[in-house]
């Protein structure tokens, strides 16, 4: 059996070094790209959450989501009011939504193709009345 997991392991670091990226490989965070995208604020919230989590280790359960909700939708609306990102030229309970969607993302609740979609079809209906 040890000799079948280091096989394994063993292919694991060729696979690994075959894929591994060459030439300019940045190694700074570009936060433009983070904010950008639905899906990498998504990530951002997730990466907030976290932070605050490790900063009260004693927080679980339904206190962590109502954390990763007020962070979601407190940095959406953010950057709407920034109009910067994703968000920038909507309306703001649109991008209240987004945050609220991201909060679900980060606690597994949905996909962000579903938030999107869900988004998309609020957005359509609202657009129509106008």
């Amino acid at each position: 059996m040890k000799k079948l997991i280091c096989f394994f392991m063993l292919i694991l670091v060729f696979v690994s070094a075959a894929f591994a990226q060459t030439g300019d490989v940045s190694t700074g965070t570009d936060y433009d790209s983070m904010i950008a995208t639905f899906a990498g604020f998504a990530g951002c919230v997730v990466l907030l959450t976290e932070g605050i989590k490790a900063l009260f280790p004693k927080m679980n359960g339904l206190l962590t989501q109502l954390v990763s909700w007020c962070v979601g939708m407190a940095a959406a609306m953010l950057l709407w009011w920034l109009d910067a990102g994703f968000v920038s030229d909507i309306q703001w309970y649109i991008a209240l939504l987004y945050g609220l969607g991201a909060s679900f993302v980060a606690n597994g609740i949905a996909d962000t193709g579903l938030v999107q979609w869900l988004i998309g079809l609020i957005a359509k209906k609202s657009g129509s009345k106008s």
